[in-house]
């Protein structure tokens, strides 16, 4: 599976997920192959936080969102990631699931894409940069 990078230094990435389930739906994805949080170290545990902080700052800001939903399972792929949904703050638990089971698909949209790479590179970018197979 491909995801766009939007943003990655060397220890993780930020990326947009596939699905589009909702608007900016992204991901954190540790570099190095460990499955939990817990398996960080202290220093690299506030990093993730800190890119987590970063990324849901970005995606809330682009896309209007009131609210981020964090998912972190492991299932289908065994890597530490971190699932981000900007959603409505008024979605109610049956709209949050539908999300988060992909019932749910918005149209890509390519400016979103853009402002959420400048957002976290602060750098102006054209066009679309696809990215290497990170987990899902």
């Amino acid at each position: 599976m491909e995801f766009e990078v939007l943003y990655e230094d060397d220890r993780c990435a930020v990326v947009l997920h596939d699905d589009w389930a909702v608007p900016g739906h992204a991901m954190i994805v540790w570099k190095a192959h460990v499955e939990n949080v817990s398996d960080l170290s202290m220093k690299d545990a506030a990093h993730l936080s800190q890119m987590h902080h970063r990324a849901e700052k970005a995606l809330l800001a682009a896309t209007g969102a009131g609210r981020a939903i964090l998912l972190k399972l492991g299932i289908a792929v065994s890597h530490l990631h971190m699932h981000i949904y900007p959603v409505s703050a008024s979605m109610d638990r049956a709209g949050v699931m539908a999300v988060i089971n992909a019932k749910t698909q918005v149209p890509r949209d390519e400016s979103l894409v853009l402002e959420l790479r400048r957002a976290l590179t602060g750098v102006k970018v054209t066009g679309s940069q696809g990215g290497q197979g990170f987990g899902a």
